[in-house]
C-alpha cells in the first residue's frame, strides 16, 4: 500500500504527537478543510497497513477513545516519501469563481465576501488554538524558538494568509 497525501499528513501529524481522530480533524480543518468522513477510513487504511497502531483509552460514558501512534514502518514510508519530487498544488476554490460573477450577479457578491470573511474567522480561532498547542507541546518559549518549529511556521504561515484575505474583504466591502 502506498499512502495518499492526506495519509501522509496524517502519518506526519502522528509522528509529532499520538492524536485521536478528532484531534487531527480539528487541525486538518485549517490546512486541507478534509472532514471527519476522509479521515476515519484513512486511520483504518493506515492501521490495517501497519503503518499506525491504535491505543484504546476508556472514557466515562462514551466509547473508548482510539489514539494513533506511528510504528516504525509508518516512519519509514513517511521518511521515503519525504524525498519525492513535489507535485503542482491544485486549488479549487469555488469563492474565486463565484466572486468573478458580479458583473452576472452583483447582487450576491456582498453576502459572498460575508461568508468567506465568517468563514476565515473561524480558521482564524482554529489556527491561534493549535499555534498555542504547539508552543506547549514543543515548549516554544521565544520567538526564536517558534522560528526554529517548522509545523509552528507553517500554521503561522496560514495566519498571516488569513489575515491578509481578511483584510481584503475589508477593502471589497468599502467598494460595494
Amino acid at each position: 500500500m502506498t499512502p495518499n497525501v492526506l495519509e501522509y499528513t496524517l502519518l506526519q501529524m502522528i509522528a509529532r504527537e499520538a492524536s485521536s481522530g478528532y484531534e487531527l480533524a480539528n487541525r486538518l480543518r485549517i490546512m486541507q478543510n478534509t472532514h471527519h468522513s476522509q479521515i476515519y477510513p484513512a486511520l483504518s487504511k493506515l492501521e490495517k497497513a501497519g503503518y499506525l497502531v491504535v491505543h484504546k483509552h476508556a472514557q466515562d460514558k462514551k466509547p473508548d477513545k482510539k489514539v494513533y501512534t506511528i510504528t516504525q514502518i509508518g516512519l519509514d514510508s513517511l521518511f521515503t516519501w519525504s524525498e519525492t519530487p513535489l507535485k503542482i498544488p491544485v486549488t479549487r476554490d469555488e469563492f474565486t469563481t463565484k466572486v468573478q460573477l458580479n458583473w452576472l450577479n452583483n447582487t450576491r457578491t456582498k453576502g459572498l465576501i460575508q461568508e468567506r470573511e465568517d468563514y476565515l474567522q473561524e480558521q482564524l480561532v482554529l489556527i491561534e488554538e493549535t499555534l498555542a498547542h504547539f508552543s506547549s507541546l514543543f515548549d516554544l518559549k521565544t520567538a526564536q524558538d517558534k522560528l526554529k518549529n517548522m509545523s509552528y511556521q507553517l500554521y503561522a504561515r496560514k495566519l498571516d494568509l488569513i489575515k491578509t484575505e481578511l483584510n481584503w474583504c475589508t477593502e471589497m466591502y468599502k467598494i460595494l
